[in-house]
């Protein structure tokens, strides 16, 4: 009976899944449609703002030339021995005529800010359709995961059912949690860096054959751009893995990493080592112990209120001792459980828990209000 039941969860779970699937795939097409149209848009909103500057450039002009021709108008107007009426007809006709072109020129340059002001507008909503269409692909992404995660585990015995779907749903939050900020990262870095080049190649293309020194100047801020680029996208890639963890090893690394957060924050970080330092060869090992300093180190940051803290890491022949103190705010440990009830994502106290357990070490955490706090890890080593 119980495999009975267990095959119809399942093929109820496909058939969500099915039906999620298709929905994702809609929205993922409205959030694409949405995309080309932000892309079309910001460039009929480019070519209009350089055509009202060309249209306001010739109204300043036409302004000019008909205060001359009225100017001159008047004077031949008034010197009947010198000139004829023939020539006052004339001085009329020119001094007419660009009244006229003025008077067109503004209309055109009135109805010219009404189409911008509507495309900056109409710009402003697709931008509001796409950030709904990409939290509705995240959020069903993560349901789709967990259902997707599940089928595997429908058949464990009931006592162990309800921890591993909680495990399911954090390890799913966290990831989800962190392909979205990664994808922040990127929407809010090189993918907009990307858009305004793409708008800068083509304003050059425009200005290369009339303005070339304009042109020049848009190159030279092109590059720039694309040079801001390549730093944004190195930050991301480091932050997703320090890749000289591998190449230049761990204390090294831990090093150059808190020199540069006490450079952006202005906390100064007593880092030391203690004991005979064995080469670490268990990759998941070193980059535990980073993530474990990076999400403390961020912690004392946001929370602590410090100007000052300690990174301790001691070896020892079996075990690697990692200590992180600082004296500040400090907090109430019965409020902020590292258990079931921590509701802290991506690399909070809970997943550091969990990392280090994972490598069958230990995590202790001691704090109180306004007397700072004390996390001391400990996790055995080849």
């Amino acid at each position: 009976m119980a495999i009975f039941y267990v095959s119809r969860l399942n093929k109820i779970i496909k058939d969500t899944i099915n039906m999620i699937d298709k929905s994702r795939e809609a929205i993922y097409d409205i959030a694409e449609g949405a995309r080309n149209e932000c892309e079309r848009l910001r460039n009929d909103l480019e070519e209009l703002k350089l055509e009202v500057e060309r249209i306001i450039k010739k109204n300043d002009e036409l302004e000019v030339a008909l205060k001359l021709s009225r100017e001159n108008l008047a004077m031949v107007s008034k010197d009947f021995e010198n000139f004829t009426q023939d020539d006052i007809r004339k001085a009329y006709e020119k001094a007419d005529r660009i009244r006229i072109e003025l008077a067109v020129n503004r209309e055109r340059e009135r109805f010219a800010i009404i189409r911008r002001n509507d495309l900056e507008r109409r710009l402003k909503e697709a931008l509001k359709t796409v950030n709904k269409a990409e939290l509705l692909i995240n959020q069903v992404g993560t349901v789709m995961e967990y259902l997707s995660g599940d089928l595997n585990n429908l058949n464990i015995q009931l006592e162990d059912a309800e921890k591993r779907k909680y495990l399911a749903i954090r390890v799913i939050k966290a990831q989800e949690e962190e392909r979205s900020r990664v994808a922040r990262e990127i929407h809010d870095g090189p993918a907009q860096t990307l858009t305004n080049i793409v708008l800068k190649a083509e304003i050059c293309e425009k200005l290369i054959d009339s303005d070339i020194n304009k042109a020049k100047e848009e190159l030279k801020k092109l590059k720039q751009i694309v040079r801001e680029s390549l730093v944004d996208v190195r930050r991301i890639i480091y932050a997703l893995r320090p890749m000289s963890l591998e190449d230049i090893g761990l204390i090294p690394t831990l090093k150059k990493y808190i020199d540069k957060f006490s450079s952006e924050t202005g906390i100064v970080i007593n880092f030391q080592t203690r004991g005979v330092k064995k080469e670490i060869g268990d990759k998941n090992l070193t980059l535990t112990i980073f993530r474990v300093i990076q999400e403390t180190l961020n912690n004392i940051r946001k929370h602590s209120g410090v100007k000052t803290a300690e990174i301790c890491i001691e070896f020892t022949p079996f075990n690697v001792i990692l200590t992180v103190s600082d004296r500040g705010k400090g907090f109430n440990i019965d409020k902020i459980k590292v258990d079931k009830d921590d509701n802290l994502g991506g690399f909070g106290l809970f997943s550091i828990k969990e990392r280090i357990e994972l490598l069958d070490g230990t995590m202790e955490i001691k704090s109180r209000s306004g007397k700072g706090t004390i996390i001391k890890a400990v996790i055995p080593y080849d």
